[in-house]
């Protein structure tokens, strides 16, 4: 006999999920139905992440009454289920006459919602609270119960508490049809012939609530897609502000606004555009660039912080100004529709008042004995973090073992996510739950590490047990020293410029020198370069990559040099610098100390001097502000090599290479060996950039062997395809488009260093480089702190950085000679 539900709820976004939880408090059967492939997917997961108090919303509208409902409710929830969120307090900021002549009713609106904390403040305070937004701002409303939350965490940890407590989820089920031939229940229909047959119905189903409502014959509302672009900034803007920056809204939207996120970053949108179309989630180039004026209006200095994504979610926005709910009790069937912008913050609300409705329309309620709760890891920046957790490290050390550098997510998080109440089964919704690829390089380090766990389920597959069993010594090496260390020098970074000064150091008579790499292996970069072309200048030979890393692993180790892989150095555990004679900053006699994580656990370290070397990346599609979907098959140099030559992953058949310089060259050799065909590659320079005596092996790779074509004076302005990569536009320089079928995209060069060490210690960065500036002898601006290698300027060839590092070895040795007296 088929199972017939009590209730299934339709669509599994905030609000869907939110009154499956809170139906899962009784006696019922319950269904919730998803068409995608995970729950909060859809306008849930492309929000601006605000926790509203609903201050703006008009008084004893439905949309007022559960806003304030929700708000206590969430007050509650957010710390008991661990969802990552900060309460900052807003700021509507009125930057001419007529918004501030608005703020006198902004307020009474406020009040009449019972939001009797908000106030007008003047221009003073507002540059106080906030000194770096621009001049001109002319008063404004200060609203303390504004704050920010996780937006993949809402519908997650519902969802979760949901199944927990008896729920039963259908993925990939797409409502397309009823039977209400039986008078008892009514039978949900999808294009495969799937049946899920229910009592009561919910219509939860967010943009596409409107057509739901007309299965039922129901024409009330139509939904009217309104798209919002999102710009997303790098943490490092984070000091940047304080408050969220909200704009005085108008009867469209709430308007652009500027606001940390729960993970450290500052968020700058959305646009609010009405589309005819459902799926229309694509960025646009005049989207972004509208939103890039408006925050140079707002907050002048973001512009300068990198890009670390870009993306765009879609609305219900109706002809209504209210949420559209509606019990229709005959047909035992509950719209909860219209909920637009608010839906995270109102999710709870709606959910109490949603149960409310239908225990009214006949739905009879029996609490369980029991309602299971349910607990989030830690995600976000304002809590402890897993690798941050010296008890879960000593209880288990894959809590630091990091996979994703820029977000610092341990394969421990990874496989926590696996196997969830709701598992992870693809990137997207690993990203959801851990944050892993979210962060600045955007994959660049862990994208194909990524795919390969969910291939494998495993983070340590028989391909490296060399790996492995260097993280089982470094665990064994960390277990019989104390995690405080004291050493003469300290190496950030094992790539050729950190390996060489340390080799260089110990021939200079230095014998406590410490290499630390957040990488499982030293040798940086030329381990995943599989092709010849390293060691011409410095070692006089043409090696390949990964025999050049080797080459000075070995020679470290021949010098005695301590290097200490699988640590990440997380910050500076160091007195405010004080200004040196010289200029710099000093930190005092005792030198500097560093705080790391590690497979052996938490520690810090102590040098007389520290030497970054930290490396570089390449931005990656998002830093570039290209626009349209975000399909898989998008890559950048390093991403691509990870996934051929370190997990040995496939990546497409047909490949288009953003660039023509000598690392565009590597990227090719590297599509050669996949045996991936590449169409062509493109660059905005008049010609290509690789020069003598590279330019032979280009001549050999590029024109004779794959014979792929150099188009110059062009740029590529727009990414097509839903899953996976279809084709890319391309722009000449007089404004000429085409497109070029393909399935993979290769980002090449436009490097940036990878300063964040050096920007949170205080060294003085080079606007152009955005490298730390030195003097001759390597010194940055701050006293006993030096810097070497491709971190200072962007990108040289490993052989030049490795001599920059012996040079840097040798100043090193003096400066601490000198010291030493």
């Amino acid at each position: 006999m088929t199972k017939i539900f009590d209730v299934a709820v339709i669509g599994a976004g905030a609000v869907g999920s939110a009154i499956a939880r809170e139906l899962s408090r009784y006696d019922l059967k319950v269904a919730l139905v998803e068409s995608n492939s995970d729950v909060g997917m859809g306008t849930s997961k492309a929000s601006t992440a605000i926790w509203h108090t609903g201050y703006d919303a008009k008084p004893n509208s439905l949309e007022a009454k559960l806003l304030k409902r929700s708000y206590k409710l969430m007050q509650e929830y957010l710390p008991e289920a661990n969802i990552a969120h900060e309460l900052l307090g807003g700021l509507l900021i009125a930057w001419n006459q007529d918004q501030f002549e608005t703020l006198p009713k902004l307020l009474k609106q406020a009040h009449d919602n019972g939001e009797m904390d908000v106030r007008i403040i003047s221009a003073e305070e507002i540059h106080q609270r906030e000194p770096h937004i621009a001049k001109g701002a002319l008063g404004g409303l200060f609203v303390p119960g504004e704050g920010i939350l996780c937006t993949f965490g809402v519908p997650l940890a519902f969802a979760y508490q949901a199944v927990l407590n008896g729920v039963e989820l259908f993925l990939n089920f797409q409502v397309n049809g009823l039977d209400t031939s039986r008078e008892d229940h009514t039978g949900l229909l999808d294009q495969q012939g799937r049946e899920i047959k229910a009592r009561y119905i919910i219509n939860a189903a967010g943009l596409y609530s409107d057509e739901i409502n007309a299965h039922f014959g129901k024409s009330s509302f139509t939904v009217t897609p309104r798209r919002g672009q999102l710009i997303v900034y790098d943490k490092m803007a984070r000091p940047l502000v304080k408050h969220v920056l909200l704009p005085v809204p108008t009867s469209i939207t709430k308007g652009v606004l500027i606001s940390p996120t729960v993970y450290g970053n500052i968020l700058l949108g959305p646009t609010a555009e009405d589309l005819p179309d459902k799926s229309a989630t694509e960025t646009t180039e005049s989207g972004l660039k509208f939103l890039l004026e408006k925050g140079k209006q707002i907050l002048p200095q973001l512009l300068d912080e990198e890009v670390t994504a870009t993306y765009s979610g879609l609305r219900a926005a109706t002809e209504h100004s209210d949420y559209q709910i509606e019990m229709d009790a005959a047909q035992r069937y509950l719209c909860l529709g219209g909920i637009r912008s608010t839906g995270i913050s109102g999710a709870m609300g709606i959910a109490e008042y949603g149960v409310e409705l239908l225990s009214g329309a006949g739905l009879e309620l029996k609490l369980k004995d029991e309602f299971r709760k349910v607990k989030l890891p830690s995600i976000g920046e304002a809590g402890i973090r897993p690798h941050q957790d010296a008890a879960m490290i000593a209880q288990n050390a894959a809590y630091a073992e990091i996979v994703c550098h820029c977000e610092r997510v341990s394969r421990a998080e990874l496989m926590d996510a696996m196997r969830a109440p709701i598992a992870a089964t693809s990137l997207d919704a690993l990203r959801r739950r851990t944050r892993a690829s979210q962060g600045r390089c955007q994959g660049f380090n862990c994208h194909a590490a990524l795919v390969k766990t969910l291939e494998s389920g495993s983070l340590l597959p028989e391909r490296n047990r060399q790996v492995a069993v260097g993280l089982q010594l470094n665990r064994e090496v960390a277990s019989q020293r104390a995690l405080a260390t004291t050493c003469d020098v300290l190496i950030v970074g094992a790539g050729p410029a950190g390996l060489a000064t340390a080799i260089e150091l110990k021939k200079q008579g230095i014998k406590n020198i410490l290499v630390v790499d957040r990488e499982p292996e030293a040798g940086g970069m030329p381990r995943m370069c599989h092709h010849t072309g390293f060691g011409r200048a410095d070692l006089w030979r043409m090696y390949s990559g990964p025999r050049y890393a080797r080459y000075y692993r070995e020679l470290a180790e021949k010098h005695d040099v301590e290097i200490r892989t699988s640590t990440t150095v997380v910050g500076w555990n160091t007195l405010t610098p004080a200004l040196h004679p010289s200029g710099t900053m000093s930190r005092g006699e005792r030198g500097h100390k560093m705080s790391f994580t590690s497979t052996g656990g938490l520690g810090e370290i102590e040098a007389q001097a520290v030497v970054l070397a930290t490396g570089v990346r390449e931005r990656p599609r998002a830093a570039r502000m290209i626009p349209g979907t975000r399909p898989q098959g998008v890559y950048t140099t390093g991403s691509l090599q990870r996934f051929v030559y370190q997990e040995h992953l496939a990546v497409g058949k047909r490949a288009v290479i953003v660039g023509a310089e000598l690392v565009s060259l590597s990227a090719l050799m590297t599509l050669q060996h996949a045996g991936v065909q590449c169409v062509m590659m493109t660059t905005e320079e008049k010609s290509h950039q690789i020069e003598f005596p590279y330019i032979v092996m280009k001549w050999a790779v590029a024109d004779i062997l794959t014979r792929t074509p150099i188009l110059a004076n062009t740029r590529i302005s727009n990414i097509f395809g839903h899953k996976r990569v279809e084709a890319i536009e391309l722009t000449d320089s007089n404004g000429q488009t085409q497109q070029v079928e393909c399935d993979t995209v290769i980002f090449t060069g436009n490097w940036i260093p990878e300063n964040e060490m050096a920007r949170l210690g205080g060294l003085s960065i080079d606007p152009l480089t955005r490298g730390p500036k030195i003097d001759a002898s390597f010194h940055s601006s701050v006293s006993g702190v030096f810097a070497a290698g491709n971190l200072l300027r962007g990108v040289e060839t490993a052989d030049h950085c490795a001599i920059e590092g012996m040079k840097a070895g040798r100043a090193i040795a003096m400066y601490l000679r000198k010291k030493q007296g």
